[in-house]
Formats: C-alpha cells, sequence, structure tokens
C-alpha cells in the first residue's frame, strides 16, 4: 500500500504527462488548422488538391482537442485519462487521413502517429494495450486510400508504409519495455514502503513495550512522543513541554541524571542527541528500582552458584551432626540439661538445613509447566495439609469463593508452594491466629488481622533475607513472587484495616 503523500505525488505526476499529451494534440490541431488559413505555411502545400472533408475535420479536431485539453485541467484523474485513452483511437485516423488528404505523407507527416503510439505507453500498462495504437495506425495507414478517394494522391510505395509501420511498433515496443519497468519500479516501491511501514509499526510497538520510559522532543524541550511508561513516570499526560523540574536536570550536562518525580519515585535519567538535523533529542527514563532489582537478582545468581557449589560439603557435617545429636538424645545416661542442649543442636541444624534449600530453591527454580488447575481444590488441599500438620485447626481457615468452578493457570508445584506459604505465614502472623482465604474476580486474596507495619518493614517484604522473624530465612515471600512472575501472575501487598492481605492476581497472559 502506498504512502497517502507518495499516492498524491504519483497522480500529479500522471497527470502532469496526461496534460503534455493533451497539449501535444492541440499543437496538432492548431498547426493543422494553420495550414488551412495561413498563407505563409500553405504555400508549402498545394491545397488546391486537398480531400473536401480535410476543413471539417481540422476544425473538429481542434475542437477536440481543446476541449480534451481542458478536461485534463478541471476533471478528476479518472475522468481525464478516460477520455485521453478514447481520444488516442481518434488522433490515430485524423492524423493518417490528414497526412493523406494534404499529401503530408512526402513531407512526412504520417510520422506523427509514432507521438500516439508512444503516448498509449503513459496511458496503457498492459502490452496487448498499448500494442492496439501502432495495430491501428498500420491498417489505416495500408488500407485507407482503398476506402477514401484522395484527389491527386502521391504514389507512396510499400516499403514506405512498411517502414513507417516498422516505425510504429518498434516505438510501440520500446514503450512497453518503459511501462514494464515503471510498473516493476512502482511494485519494488511499495514492497518496500510496505516493508518500511511494517518496520516503523514495529519500532512503534517496541518503544511502547519497552519496560523504561522513551521520550523523544526538540531543543526547546517541545515533546515530540514519549512511550506510556515515559508519560507515567515523568507525568507528561497532556503536556507539550518537559516539566521545569526535568529540564533543570538536563541543563546539567551530565549523562545521566538522578531525579525524583511527584510521586517520589527515584527516577534515572539519560538523555541523547539522535538528530542535529531535525533537532531531536532523546530521553531515557529508567525507575531505579528496577536497576536495584537487576543487581539485586545479579547478587542472588551468583549466590546462587555459589550455594550449590557448596551445599553438598555443608550437608554432609550437618547431617553427622544432626545424628550424633539424636543419638546423644537417646542416650539414658544423659542429664536432661544436656538433652535440651542436644534438642537446640538438632532444631539449627534443621533450620540450617531450611536455609540451604530455600536458597537452592531461589537459585534452581524450575521452568513452570502452567495447567488448568482447580482453586478450591488446591485451596481445600492446602487447609487439610495445615491441620494434618497441626499448624492450624479447621475452624481458623475460612474459605470465600465467589465461583465453585473458579480456575487458575499455574504450575501445579509451584501453586502448591505459593499457598501454603502464604496460608501458613498469615496463620502464623496474625493477631487471632485466623486465617480467611477469599477468591474473587483474578484475586486470591490472604487475609489476617493485625497492626499495619511501617514503611520500612512494608518496603522490604519481598526483598530476599529480610525478615522479622527470629527462625525466618527471609526468602520465602521472595520466591513466592519470582514464582507468580513465572507463571504470569503478581503477588502484592496491601494492608485493608484491619487486615494484612497478601493478594495473588493471576491468570494474567489472558
Amino acid at each position: 500500500m502506498i504512502h497517502s503523500n507518495d499516492q498524491q505525488q504519483f497522480k500529479r505526476l500522471e497527470r502532469r504527462n496526461l496534460q503534455i499529451l493533451n497539449l501535444f494534440r492541440l499543437f496538432v490541431a492548431l498547426f493543422y488548422f494553420a495550414l488551412l488559413n495561413n498563407d505563409n505555411i500553405s504555400s508549402h502545400y498545394n491545397t488546391d488538391t486537398l480531400h473536401h472533408l480535410t476543413s471539417p475535420t481540422v476544425i473538429f479536431y481542434l475542437v477536440c482537442a481543446a476541449l480534451v485539453a481542458i478536461i485534463s485541467y478541471v476533471s478528476n484523474q479518472v475522468d481525464a485519462t478516460k477520455v485521453s485513452k478514447f481520444t488516442l483511437f481518434i488522433d490515430s485516423f485524423v492524423m493518417i487521413y490528414l497526412a493523406y488528404s494534404t499529401n503530408g505523407i512526402s513531407q512526412g507527416m504520417a510520422i506523427l502517429p509514432v507521438l500516439v503510439v508512444g503516448s498509449s505507453s503513459i496511458l496503457y500498462r498492459r502490452a496487448s494495450n498499448i500494442l492496439l495504437a501502432p495495430s491501428l495506425a498500420s491498417i489505416l495507414l495500408w488500407t485507407m486510400p482503398d476506402w477514401i478517394d484522395f484527389p491527386a494522391l502521391v504514389d507512396i510505395t510499400q516499403s514506405s508504409k512498411l517502414l513507417h509501420i516498422l516505425a510504429y511498433f518498434v516505438i510501440a515496443l520500446l514503450g512497453i519495455r518503459q511501462s514494464m519497468s515503471y510498473t516493476k519500479t512502482l511494485a519494488m516501491y511499495r514492497a518496500q514502503r510496505k516493508t518500511i511501514s511494517g518496520l516503523e509499526n514495529l519500532n512503534q510497538i517496541i518503544i511502547e513495550k519497552l519496560s523504561q520510559g522513551v521520550v523523544i522532543y526538540q531543543q526547546d524541550h517541545v515533546i515530540v512522543h514519549a512511550n506510556q511508561n515515559g508519560k507515567e513516570l515523568l507525568n507528561l499526560e497532556d503536556r507539550i513541554f518537559l516539566p521545569d523540574s526535568v529540564i533543570n536536570a538536563l541543563k546539567k550536562g551530565q549523562d545521566g541524571h538522578i531525579y525524583q518525580n511527584s510521586q517520589g519515585i527515584t527516577l534515572y535519567l539519560r538523555p541523547a542527541l539522535i538528530s542535529e538535523e531535525h533537532n531531536l533529542h532523546l530521553l531515557f527514563v529508567e525507575d531505579s528500582s528496577f536497576l536495584k532489582k537487576a543487581a539485586q537478582q545479579l547478587n542472588l545468581a551468583s549466590l546462587g552458584k555459589m550455594s550449590s557449589s557448596i551445599a553438598h560439603e555443608i550437608r554432609n557435617p550437618l547431617a553427622a551432626i544432626n545424628t550424633a545429636s539424636e543419638l546423644l538424645m537417646e542416650s539414658p545416661d544423659l542429664k536432661k540439661q544436656d538433652k535440651e542442649i542436644s534438642q537446640i543442636i538438632v532444631n539449627n541444624v534443621n533450620r540450617a538445613n531450611a536455609i540451604i534449600e530455600d536458597v537452592l530453591q531461589m537459585s534452581r527454580r524450575p521452568t513452570a509447566k502452567p495447567k488448568d488447575l482447580l482453586i478450591k481444590a488446591l485451596l481445600e488441599e492446602v487447609k487439610s495439609d495445615l491441620v494434618i500438620q497441626k499448624i492450624a485447626g479447621i475452624q481458623q481457615i475460612e474459605i470465600e469463593l465467589d465461583q465453585v468452578n473458579k480456575t487458575i493457570n499455574f504450575d501445579p508445584n509451584h501453586i502448591k508452594q505459593v499457598l501454603w506459604n502464604l496460608a501458613s505465614n498469615a496463620i502464623k502472623h496474625g493477631e487471632d491466629g485466623l486465617i480467611k482465604i477469599r477468591v474473587k474476580d483474578q484475586h486470591i486474596d490472604f487475609m489476617n488481622k493485625g497492626q499495619p507495619f511501617d514503611e520500612e518493614k512494608e518496603n522490604n517484604l519481598f526483598e530476599p533475607f529480610y525478615t522479622t522473624h527470629s527462625r525466618g530465612t527471609g526468602l520465602g515471600l521472595h520466591i513466592c513472587r519470582e514464582l507468580c512472575h513465572d507463571n504470569h501472575a503478581k503477588l502484592n501487598y496491601l494492608y485493608d484495616e484491619p487486615y494484612h492481605l497478601f493478594r495473588l492476581t493471576f491468570n494474567l497472559s489472558q
């Protein structure tokens, strides 16, 4: 598909060619009119031997040429082209007739239809249509003297006729070649334009989907374009100019700037000049929390590699210590105080082993294989496990579903781990030991009563190794959020007086 501006340019070019063709016809008609009415021109011809229909034909042709020329200027492109195509047949007949009737064959007038044949390649793009003009001109040149009686007609040799006919077809073949070249070039341009348009759309989609903000602006800080993230991070909705605070940060002339937006989010601004000719500048806007998370992921990856390499070495002595402590506790001669110390050893060995398991699980998280699972069955299974392990009683867990047959698209092992962690945490940390699990729309809410967290605790809930519990590893909530991310879900914390609420939002890919 041709771009609208280019399409208009093509139409203007074709209309210009059409107008030149119609002006040529008008000049030919004026020449013959002058031949009949101007003594200086007619002195070269014997006008006494003209065919009796020559004068009316010239007048008709002059009027026809003038009308077609006017039409090409005032009418639309389609109508002007149709009229010009039809007039080509009149041109062939009139020019051959006038060449014979004025004895102009000997003066070279029979060559004039060559220009008509060449013009047909402008109006017609198919080879078969282009060949109509030379074919008609050849037939008329060869047969017209047989069915029209021209007085004092100079004898024309067959070789002369054949030479003119050859000229007609040579010009037609050149026109066909030119037309094919034009058509091929136009098709190539259309394909390239389509590819370029596709790349432009792809670039637009990529820019819009970037996690970082992108803003294109001019030297006077007029915003040319900004993707959605850029608008949100810098609050650019319905703005023409960059905010003054952003402009002040950019004027410092540094490669990067730390900037805090109106929501208190710390941003990193990276300007770049992309076109001196068009005076365009590019500004990348990054939420520093993403940079922090990226650095955190690198640290966790390094920790994972290290932990996986030494886990086996740590587990062996832990297993030996644990076995020795359990055997020591079974000794009948061991004092009560010593048994208590042995139990402390066992408990701490188990805790150390749990930390190793959490770290390994964080670094070796298996690829998610989501399936459609019935939420009611999953929650009932978690409730049953909590009761069996005596973490909670049946009356302590309340499950509320808006639809009994609602499903979640999640990896079975991942969702069980997430539900278990969130449910057990809610019971352990709730003030009254009660938990309410509510399923509504695309949310699973784990709710327990308690006082609101302070700002530091709320901001670090999902950070790895952050814990306020004496026996916690600080990895549970972090792993849960990562598992949710792997399964196109989100895990967030809210406080809805008087409830702490961990909300799992699922099936986001749908």
